[in-house]
């Protein structure tokens, strides 16, 4: 389950089985998308992720035992921070790896203390325990980002029967709100005939998916047609991803 907190918060919760990795992938893929990410950043973020999850379902839960793990992430000037809570034993990979200096890189890699892969790839990681909860930390410098409030424009124009709407830039959770007051319109024509081009359009989030179902629905229910146009790939592997390709016409 993913969650969109404030202050350019989000979060995902998984359980405590590796099965659950392919979602923190999805997760920090999403992520890099709209924060503009090199793909090397987005790779070594993915690496530490990755590996400290698999070290806390590994040694933090007895086989069988059921648990839930947070992965909560925050955007700030030129840094970002991971928050990963666990509900399991307390397993402090800083000690671990303290205490097996004397081991070979090989030996750590095939007993799964994976932690110098972390350190390598994060700038910053500590751990603590709060009550019954676990919470590694890994922060991630990176270039300054952009102003999300300011990443996305949209021109709505009507050609005879047909109303074209261009999107550039981001449609993000943040956006997702502006771009709804600017199809709120849309919603309320009777047989519409909409094309969205989306040749500018660099990003779109979950949020912003719902916003494009929502005038889809609207659409269908006033017997209209509405079309989706000039999706970027890196665009439409969210759409193959989300499984909402089916659910719009796409040329």
């Amino acid at each position: 389950m993913i969650r969109y907190l404030e202050n350019m918060e989000r979060e995902i919760i998984i359980s405590n089985s590796l099965s659950e990795i392919a979602k923190i992938t999805q997760f920090i893929e999403e992520l890099s998308l709209s924060l503009q990410l090199s793909s090397c950043v987005t790779m070594s973020i993915n690496l530490a992720i990755e590996e400290a999850v698999i070290n806390i379902i590994n040694h933090a839960y007895p086989t069988n035992e059921k648990g839930e793990i947070v992965l909560r992430v925050k955007a700030g000037t030129q840094v970002l921070t991971f928050l990963i809570i666990d509900d399991g034993i307390s397993f402090d990979p800083i000690q671990t790896e303290n205490s097996d200096v004397a081991m070979s890189l090989e030996q750590r890699l095939t007993e799964g203390l994976r932690f110098c892969l972390i350190r390598r790839t994060m700038d910053e990681v500590s751990y603590h325990t709060i009550g019954t909860l676990n919470h590694l930390t890994l922060m991630k410098k990176i270039d300054v980002l952009p102003r999300p409030e300011a990443t996305m424009k949209t021109n709505l124009c009507k050609i005879e029967d047909v109303t074209i709407l261009a999107i550039e830039g981001r449609l993000d959770t943040i956006n997702a709100n502006g771009f709804n007051a600017v199809i709120q319109p849309l919603l309320a024509d009777t047989a519409p005939n909409i094309i969205i081009n989306c040749e500018g359009m660099t990003y779109i989030s979950s949020s912003g998916l719902r916003s494009f179902i929502m005038l889809q629905k609207s659409v269908s229910q006033h017997k209209g047609c509405l079309a989706v146009e000039a999706v970027q790939p890196e665009i439409r592997k969210i759409f193959d991803m989300t499984g909402c390709s089916s659910l719009f016409t796409i040329r």
